[in-house]
Parts: C-alpha cells; structure tokens; sequence
C-alpha cells in the first residue's frame, strides 16, 4: 500500500518497478507510475488517481494501462504477451470514483475495458485484441498463481464464457479481489477500533509483508496467507461485523441523495475442520435511492457456503457471486496473531444499478448462533 492508498499485490515470480510515485496529502495530487516486466499483478487506484487519472499508469511490455479510478489485473507471459482484465466497476474505490475503467495504449492499437470481468490481450508486438468476457481460466492466471500463457486455457480466442466462483480457490470469478479490501481497511478500520490506523500499521510494505508471510509461514500483519491460518489448529469463531453500503450508480447515471445504507457480514471459521462459511454465513447490504427501484431499498446478499481451506495456497482471498451480488472476503493477522480479523466487500451490479461497500470484521469466539 502507497501512501495514497494505492494498493498493488503481486504473485508469485512476478516484477514490478515503482517508477515513479509522488504525493502530496494536502491536495492529494501526486504521480504513480508503475512498470510491470512478468508475472502476476493487480492493484486499486488511490487517492492519486482519484484526483487526476492521467496520473496513475501501469507500464507492461508492449504499452501502457491507463487508469480510471477501479482495480484490474494482469498477467505477462513470458513471451511478453499480456492479458489485462477490469475486476471491478470502481464504484466506492479509494480514489471515490463513481465509474472506473482502463484504457490501453501500445502505439500501434489501443482499446478500453469499462465492464467489470473483461478483458483483452496485449501481443508483444503491440496488438490489441477485442474486449471479451474472462474464461475461468484467464481469471485464474490473474490471481496469484499465474500462467505462462496469459490467454489461459482458450488460447488468444475472445470468449463469452463467464468466470464463476470457485469451491477449489483456483478458478476465482472474474471479480475476484484486487487488493480492494486492503486498501478500504484503512477506511474503515477506525471504526472497526481493534486495527488502529491502517494506513501507518500496513505501511508502504503491505505487499512486501504479505508476500513473506505466504512463503516463510511467518505471521506479518496485513492480509494473512492459508498457510498462517492453518497455524491455528483447533477452535470454532465467526467474524462479525457492519459497515456503509452504497448506491453509486442508478439508471447508469449518479445516484441523487448521497445518503450511505448499510451492509452486515457474519462468517464462521473453523480452524479444527479447516473449513470457512456455512451454517448462517452471509453478507448483505441495503440502500435506498429514488433515481434506482423507485425508491424502494436494494436489498442485496449472498450467502457463503462452506469452504475447506485444508489444502489452498496464497493468500486468504476468496471470491463469492451469486446472481448481481460479487462478494471478496481476506482473512486478516494483526499484532502477529493469524486470522484475528476479516475484511469483507459486497458489489451489487445488474447493468444499470451499482451498488458497493466494504468493512472489517472482528473475530467472536464460537460460531454464529442459530
């Protein structure tokens, strides 16, 4: 995490350069230039880019992103290849964009994504394909694992398939989390009160801790790796907690009275069985806007079914869509324990309708009572 709040996370066996970065928190006026040479990355737009988008880009081999306030992905095969997808809508990001895009630029070609789970290829030779719809497949080479072949398992062929949620962690939906949580945990983690300032206690080394913490087991603050998870061997607790939800688009326009509903989030975990979910485990958020629904609430949730996490890698993400709802939730360490808190986001988009929000949960000894 910068100081701005721009978030990058980054896989395994992957290099990014910092080029650039300048901010001044008065005015929240700055430069992020960031150069991306192989492997694995994702990032959230910051304060930075909020204020002037022309001023946050992403350098990959064959070009550059250009960014409008949102979180994407992309994966650089090793014969320089590039496959860039949008993740999310930009809705409620740290910049307080209302819509979010990218737009990419070689010099010979240039196209732009501004729907959430989709996607072009970038070829080393400065072509650029037709947006399309990310397979599993691509979606999973964006996630920490990665691939070779940044196309995924369809070659360079566009596809219309959609990605889904995934029980294995593997084949993540194409909205899966880009760091988003992180970033908006120094939002709400005041009110939340056991975090502190998010911003000082993850510091500029978010990445850097979290990537260690995934490859020596160690227990760093921040996002916490399924490997420091599992150091708790037995006990039952859920994580509780409630925070802002908003509607920030309504009929594809802005929303008109600016007033924050709310979201609840409740998940159980069960370090003995190595299991997160089920058994009441569910986020959901309601909002009203005249402009959306005629004015009634949106009402939007999803439930979190059980997921074992006695064999998953990386890091403590998962990704949950039912219907128009895309819930991301990251286990959390602080103060050197593992698992200690969770962040959870919930996206609502049905196409004309955009609804977002995101907190920190705490841990509450047993399970959710029934």
């Amino acid at each position: 995490m910068l100081l701005d709040q721009t978030v990058f996370t980054v896989g395994p066996d992957s290099n990014i350069v910092l080029d650039e970065f300048i901010y001044d928190p008065f005015t929240d006026t700055g430069k992020v230039t960031a150069q991306v040479t192989k492997g694995v990355f994702r990032f959230v737009t910051g304060k930075v880019a909020g204020k002037k988008p022309a001023d946050m880009k992403i350098k990959i081999p064959a070009g550059t992103i250009g960014i409008r306030g949102t979180f994407g992905a992309g994966s650089v095969g090793a014969d320089g290849d590039t496959l860039v997808g949008l993740l999310g809508p930009g809705a409620d990001n740290n910049g307080d964009e209302r819509v979010g895009g990218l737009d990419i630029e070689t010099g010979k070609d240039t196209q732009s994504l501004d729907e959430p789970g989709t996607g072009v290829i970038v070829k080393s030779d400065g072509d650029v394909s037709e947006p399309f719809t990310l397979t599993p497949e691509q979606t999973a080479a964006l996630n920490a694992g990665g691939s070779d072949n940044p196309s995924g398992g369809s070659g360079n062929k566009p596809s219309d398939a959609g990605g889904g949620a995934a029980d294995d962690g593997g084949d993540e939906s194409a909205s899966a989390s880009a760091g988003q949580e992180t970033a908006l945990a120094a939002e709400s983690s005041a009110d939340a009160g056991d975090l502190g300032d998010a911003s000082s206690d993850l510091g500029e080394d978010t990445n850097t801790a979290s990537q260690a913490a995934a490859a020596t087991g160690s227990i760093n603050d921040g996002i916490a790796s399924w490997d420091n998870v599992r150091t708790v061997e037995s006990g039952q607790s859920h994580f509780s907690g409630s925070g802002s939800w908003n509607l920030t688009t309504c009929n594809s326009g802005s929303c008109a009275n600016g007033t924050s509903g709310t979201m609840s989030f409740n998940m159980n975990i069960d370090f003995g069985a190595r299991t997160v979910g089920g058994l009441g485990s569910s986020i959901s958020g309601t909002d009203t806007d005249a402009n959306a629904f005629g004015g009634n609430p949106l009402n939007a949730s999803t439930t979190l079914d059980v997921l074992s996490f006695s064999a998953l890698s990386g890091a403590a993400t998962f990704t949950d869509v039912e219907g128009t709802c895309t819930a991301v939730i990251s286990i959390l360490n602080s103060g050197g324990n593992a698992a200690t808190h969770a962040s959870a986001s919930l996206t609502y988009s049905d196409g004309t309708n955009v609804a977002s929000g995101s907190l920190i949960a705490n841990k509450v000894p047993g399970l959710i009572p029934q």
